[in-house]
């Protein structure tokens, strides 16, 4: 004779794994956004100093004084 718990305990397992499998899959998506986000802004970080300088090194150059990175920052 099969026994109930024959019957619901493979599905029950299947269920439960499917839940953590959906889980995984929404944690996954949120630290890949987290990792995107903190790469965009490193990309910004980067450049911005890059940009900063160049302009001081191309300002030197020319023999033009170099304002104060607060100045820098805003061209």
């Amino acid at each position: 004779m099969i026994k109930l718990t024959d019957i619901f305990s493979p599905r029950f397992q299947l269920w439960r794994q499917e839940k953590e499998i959906a889980q995984l899959r929404d944690e996954l998506e949120k630290l890949q956004a987290q990792n995107d986000s903190m790469r965009e802004g490193m990309r910004r970080c980067v450049t911005c100093d890059y940009r900063i300088d160049f302009k001081a090194r191309q300002d030197a150059q020319a023999g033009v004084p170099t304002p104060n990175t607060e100045n820098q920052l805003s061209n």
